[in-house]
């Protein structure tokens, strides 16, 4: 008897514990704007309390944020630690940009061939080097001149006359000056009164040498070219411009030169040529462009990057490292009054090397996501375990199927 009222008990108590455990689990059941998760796992959803049927740690009740598909919410240190940082959605100056290979040459419109103006021999050579430096004044060679020492001591000969006429002494002095002869060389002449066996000729202008055609020892006659001179101030890009990008040279067009060989610096140039003939079989069309060399640093031969830019328009543009592009299309992070993050789609028009035009999918003053885009992505993606564009891409497959059959004929 006493046995069978202990059970009665022991089933009335555990009828009591059982009941107890059912309402506080219905007391702790999440409400409509909660659920829990795992802290570890966090695309764990429950509505009821327990375990993570993954890492088995104790679910923990959190409040459900009401956000749309394609949104995120971070903390303010989450977006710290992001480094994430936004730029506004202006109008700006965008021009589509081309970027062209070139390779310096030496200006030939300012290239000076320095030739021979007496019949002779070249006994001394100063400038010996192609590439070598010259300056205005420094001697280049001299030279032994039967014709030119003829020439001196006839003008001697008639300064020292006892009755010199005028004009003998001024046409002996105009021979000397076409031979080639300085001022002060003919001074010279007039004060030692001696003449010059072996006469030297110097440069008239700075530059490189760019060529040599005669040595030492070697007879030359009048007009012989002895050198080429090319100056350092200005030269020439040459680049080839393919056919697709034609239309944006013309003989207005100016341009941006960097030289990977320089440095980060940069400079400005024009086209002063366009090549009327394609270039075949590879289709192109030969451009050339003048970059002045004040500093003397730009050598021929290097090779250059040539940045040109069309005409610019007024276009709302965000920097390039906002968008996100992938299969399904291209889309930004837009982030609201609210600190809410949404995922949008966007269409874009022209692009440069720092900006993108946006045609549609926001508005002006929206304030877009420049860095950490990526990473709100891959947090979107372990939050709630889907791309943020799976939503964009349903609507373009629907969108795709009403206008496919609103086209279709009934």
């Amino acid at each position: 008897m006493r046995s069978l009222m202990f059970l009665i008990m022991l089933a009335t108590i555990s009828s009591i514990v059982s009941s107890c455990n059912n309402q506080n689990k219905i007391e702790l059941a999440a409400n409509a704007d909660e659920y829990y998760t795992c802290s570890m796992d966090p695309q764990v959803v429950e509505y009821l309390p327990g375990n993570c049927p993954i890492c088995h740690m104790k679910l923990i009740k959190v409040k459900k944020n009401n956000l749309k598909e394609g949104q995120i919410k971070l903390s303010d240190q989450q977006i710290k630690l992001a480094n994430i940082t936004y730029d506004t959605l202006r109008i700006n100056d965008l021009g589509k940009e081309v970027t062209l290979t070139g390779k310096v040459t030496i200006d030939q419109d300012l290239t000076e061939a320095i030739s021979s103006k007496i019949d002779g021999r070249v006994e001394v050579l100063y400038a010996k080097n192609i590439g070598d430096p010259i300056f205005k004044g420094q001697i280049l060679y001299e030279i032994y001149s039967e014709d030119l020492n003829i020439a001196q001591q006839e003008y001697l000969t008639t300064i020292e006359s006892t009755s010199p006429l005028e004009g003998f002494i001024e046409s002996a002095k105009n021979k000397l000056y076409l031979y080639g002869m300085t001022e002060q060389q003919i001074e010279n002449i007039k004060t030692t009164k001696q003449i010059l066996n072996r006469v030297p000729f110097f440069s008239k202008n700075n530059g490189f040498i760019s060529d040599i055609l005669i040595s030492e020892g070697n007879y030359v006659s009048t007009g012989t070219v002895l050198f080429k001179v090319a100056s350092f101030n200005a030269l020439w890009v040459e680049a080839q411009v393919y056919l697709p990008y034609l239309s944006f040279v013309n003989n207005k067009t100016e341009a941006t030169f960097s030289i990977p060989a320089l440095g980060a610096k940069t400079y400005k140039g024009k086209i002063i040529f366009i090549d009327p003939q394609v270039q075949t079989p590879e289709r192109f069309v030969l451009a050339r462009f003048q970059i002045t060399n004040v500093e003397s640093e730009i050598k021929p031969g290097m090779l250059v990057n040539i940045n040109i830019q069309s005409s610019k328009i007024k276009a709302l543009s965000l920097p390039v490292d906002a968008i996100i592009q992938n299969s399904i299309g291209t889309n930004v992070w837009v982030r609201n009054r609210d600190s809410v993050f949404e995922n949008k789609m966007v269409v874009t028009g022209i692009q440069n090397s720092s900006q993108v035009e946006i045609k549609s999918g926001l508005f002006k003053g929206d304030v877009v996501v420049i860095s950490g885009a990526y990473l709100l992505n891959s947090e979107y993606v372990f939050k709630k375990g889907a791309s943020p564009m799976a939503g964009h891409g349903h609507k373009n497959s629907e969108e795709s199927k009403t206008q496919s059959m609103q086209g279709m004929k009934m």
